[in-house]
This record gives C-alpha cells, sequence and structure tokens, in this order.
C-alpha cells in the first residue's frame, strides 16, 4: 500500500513538472516568436574592409536581425544608396555589422543627390517656427507629415463662442516615415555647421507619387512635422481628425496617454549612452 502510494505520488509530480515544464517551453517559443517577428534589414560586411576605403555593393552583404538586438546606429539596407561609394572611417572586419558611425559625416554629405535613394526625390517644402518643430531639425532626422484643411462636412461643423455654426477643420497623416535630406540649406550636421540658425524650409526624400501628394495639399492646407526617434520606422494606421471628433474623444484620449505613461515608468531604464557633441 505505501509503496501504491509513493508510486502514485512521483507521478504526479511527474506530471506536474512536465506540465510546467509545457508551460516554459510555450513562453519561451512566444518570446522567440515576438523577437523573430520584428527584424530589420541591416548592412554587414562581405569582407574585410580596411579604412579610407570607400564602400561598394560588392563589399557588403545584408540580413534581417531582430531590432530588440540591434546597436544604437546600425546601417539599415533601405539607408544604404546614401552610404554607397563613401569611404569608411575605420577598418570594418568580415562579417560586422556597419554602422553609420564608421562614415565621415563630411564625406557622406559631400552633395545632395549622392543622399537621394534611388526611385525617391527631394522635395522642399516651407515650413515656419511651429509646422519645422521650433527650428530643432536636423539633416538626417524622420518625421511624420501632417495636414490640415478646411472641412465643411456634417461631422466638421463646430459653434463658435456665439453658438453660430462655423466650418471647421479636418487633420490628418499623410506621410510617415519621412527623411530629410537638408535643412534649410545644411545637408550635415558637422560640427562647424550646428550654429544656431533657422530656416524656412526643410528637403525631404519622397517618391514622385508623395511629392504630387505634398505639392497639391499645400494649395489647400497647412503641414506640420512630428519629430521621430531616429531609430522608430514603425508606422500606424493614418486616421483622420475633426475639431468635433475629437472633443467627442477627448476622454478616451487622456485616459489613453495615462495607461502609457504608466507603462513607461514601469519600465526600468538598463543603461544609458552619452554620446560625444
Amino acid at each position: 500500500m505505501a509503496k501504491r502510494k509513493l508510486l502514485i505520488a512521483a507521478l504526479l509530480v511527474g506530471l506536474f513538472a512536465a506540465f510546467f515544464m509545457y508551460l516554459f517551453a510555450k513562453q519561451i517559443k512566444k518570446e522567440k516568436d515576438e523577437v523573430l517577428s520584428d527584424q530589420v534589414a541591416v548592412v554587414k560586411a562581405a569582407r574585410l574592409i580596411p579604412s579610407g576605403t570607400e564602400l561598394t555593393k560588392e563589399k557588403v552583404t545584408t540580413e534581417l536581425v531582430p531590432r530588440k538586438f540591434l546597436p544604437p546606429n546600425p546601417l539599415y539596407e533601405k539607408d544604404l544608396p546614401i552610404y554607397l561609394d563613401s569611404p569608411v572611417a575605420v577598418q570594418i572586419d568580415e562579417g560586422a555589422m556597419i554602422l553609420t558611425s564608421d562614415f565621415s559625416v563630411a564625406e557622406v554629405s559631400r552633395t545632395l543627390s549622392a543622399k537621394i535613394p534611388e526611385d525617391e526625390r527631394a522635395l522642399s517644402v516651407a515650413v515656419d517656427a511651429i509646422s519645422g518643430v521650433s527650428g530643432l531639425l536636423k539633416p538626417g532626422d524622420r518625421v511624420d507629415i501632417l495636414g490640415t484643411f478646411p472641412h465643411n462636412g456634417k461631422d466638421g461643423v463646430v459653434q463658435d463662442e456665439r453658438g453660430n455654426k462655423t466650418s471647421g477643420f479636418i487633420t490628418m497623416t499623410l506621410l510617415q516615415n519621412v527623411t530629410l535630406l537638408a535643412v534649410g540649406n545644411r545637408i550635415s550636421d558637422i560640427e562647424e555647421q550646428r550654429q544656431q540658425q533657422g530656416y524656412s524650409s526643410v528637403t525631404i526624400s519622397v517618391t514622385v507619387q508623395e511629392a504630387e501628394l505634398l505639392t497639391i495639399t499645400q494649395t489647400r492646407g497647412k503641414l506640420v512635422f512630428l519629430l521621430r526617434n531616429r531609430e522608430d520606422v514603425k508606422t500606424v494606421p493614418n486616421q483622420k481628425a475633426t475639431l468635433a471628433g475629437v472633443l467627442v474623444d477627448l476622454e478616451v484620449i487622456q485616459k489613453t496617454r495615462k495607461t502609457r505613461t504608466r507603462t513607461r515608468k514601469k519600465k526600468k531604464p538598463v543603461g544609458v549612452v552619452i554620446e560625444n557633441q
């Protein structure tokens, strides 16, 4: 009888252990799938690239790498045309990931045309202190572009201070993750060009179709730039907002912001890297 009880106990312990191992393996697989689902194409050296030699297509290869494991300044495949034919400032070993910091900024930014990716065009857009993020934009930054236009639709009509109905406006995201090729007449951010200076235009890299969109929308509305983190390339579904709609959704917007703020506070920083300016 005692042996039977011990056997049953051993079987139960084994079953519990197997169950927990299953849950652990399932969690590991879930985390692995999440990491592998967010991969980006980066550039690596196909051979040893000595310092001072120009970067060419024959010397590089591309590889998908989970975003979670990327260094702060990788050279993305989509940005490779900007750096081709530019000499590297350091030796890059075969198989090593190429970083944007491996180049001399002055050499990369020799001409504006050299920075335009294939199949895209440079388009200059007028900005002011507000739409141009208070004069803080720099070449190489990435932005989203919003457009605001008059809107006479039923959902856009609002009341003024006298209670009269007036025409409203609609705001929508036109483009996301757009690269700034130049700010004013600056096409690089080298030290001698970092003096505080205003600008009334920025030059962006867009396709011909995107250029047509922005050109026509400027004739009827106002554009505003939203500065992104340089490593953030994610996009969100395009949405339209009217003043009437925003007022209705105000409580939801505030709750969402509070939740996002609390989530950020819970995340513990793993370290801070300070770059020399």
